[in-house]
């Protein structure tokens, strides 16, 4: 449950969006892709300064104390401007997990540094919590000494090049477990070709790797962690919908031919209904998601897995419609259109797939 009142909330918000409507604007976007890491370094260095980084993170780690929702609306913002900074996999999932199972010292240690900026986390391997689960990753854990090592290959990981530590799942057996892995020379990453000028996804090669297990995982706990990761993605897609029909409905109003503007025919309005829909459709679910996890409601998987297809959807249809409607000149990648369209699809198999998602929520409804 979320500590933050609805008064303080709207100002974060406020706070937020007057931000990057001044500095995260399409040029800081585009000289962000072209860094190693893929974003502007100053964007995710205000974020620590507001407080949004903590904002999942209990007062007594140096956090403030948020929910669910606080996340949600934070990544509505993100998504607007496509600000591809590693929020969901350090200060959702990585937090999530240090909180629910690492012992007490590195909790106190890795927590503070998440909130105030200091580390970025990667995450990478199978388990429900990862993102872009790599299921034939060749990774393995043994004991070191106090400690534990980790060695062997695992692709996909988001941001795993320049990320601090490494949070890495292993599946064996149906037994999920998990260990931190702080980036060394004993770690090597070679960057992955994507379809996302932004994306920055890695192979990493670990050679007895210095790790942190984490300890007592349980499906109950890594289903919570998972559940607010894929609504915190999902809400990140929502904010992206709104912001690509809004650009749209902006050029409809003001790209003339044939004497008026082309958002006055028919053909035009009855598209941009359409994606109307889509948009509310995919800020009214993301949002249902955040306020049943806050709650801890019994029904809060069916609304995650709600929230995940819908948000995934909407955001493949009203990008794709976007480049329809601009014409030719949003084909081309020196138009902003065409970031939205790669996001939206770089985002498809993010937490899983629609199709999965689709059908977890049409089993959950068959067994209320």
């Amino acid at each position: 449950m979320s500590q933050i009142s609805d008064e303080d909330r709207q100002a974060l918000r406020d706070g937020f969006a007057r931000y990057l409507e001044a500095d995260a604007h399409e040029e800081k976007l585009r000289s962000g892709i072209a860094t190693d890491r893929g974003y502007d370094d100053a964007i995710w260095n205000q974020m620590a300064e507001m407080g949004l980084l903590g904002i999942a993170i209990p007062e007594d780690f140096g956090g403030i104390g948020g929910g669910a929702i606080d996340v949600a609306l934070v990544m509505e913002e993100v998504g607007k401007k496509l600000v591809p900074v590693p929020f969901v996999s350090t200060c959702v999932v990585a937090a999530e997990m240090i909180a629910r199972f690492a012992p007490d010292s590195v909790k106190q240690d890795l927590l503070e540094k998440i909130a105030t900026g200091e580390i970025v986390v990667s995450t990478g391997g199978s388990g429900d919590f990862v993102a872009l689960a790599d299921d034939g990753h060749s990774l393995t854990a043994k004991s070191a000494g106090d400690g534990w090592a980790v060695s062997g290959e695992v692709s996909f990981v988001s941001h795993g090049g320049h990320a601090d530590y490494h949070l890495l799942g292993l599946n064996e057996d149906g037994a999920q477990s998990a260990f931190l892995v702080k980036s060394s020379d004993t770690v090597a990453a070679k960057r992955l070709t994507t379809n996302d000028p932004a994306q920055r996804l890695f192979k990493l090669k670990l050679t007895d790797a210095e790790a942190i297990n984490l300890k007592g995982i349980n499906a109950d706990g890594i289903n919570q962690v998972a559940m607010r990761g894929i609504a915190a993605a999902a809400a990140e897609q929502a904010g992206a919908t709104r912001a690509i029909f809004e650009i749209t409905m902006e050029y409809l109003r003001t790209r003339y031919q044939f004497g008026r503007a082309i958002g006055s025919f028919q053909a035009m309005k009855h598209m941009a209904a359409d994606l109307l829909v889509e948009v509310e459709s995919a800020t009214s679910a993301a949002l249902a998601a955040a306020k049943a996890l806050d709650a801890g409601a019994p029904n809060a998987a069916k609304f995650v897995s709600l929230t995940a297809f819908t948000c995934k959807d909407a955001f493949r249809e009203a990008s794709a419609q976007a480049i329809q409607m601009h014409g030719g000149i949003a084909y081309t990648e020196e138009h902003v259109a065409h970031l939205y369209w790669r996001r939206a699809r770089a985002g498809l198999p993010v937490f899983g797939s629609s199709d999965e998602h689709r059908e977890q929520y049409l089993k959950s409804r068959e067994a209320a």
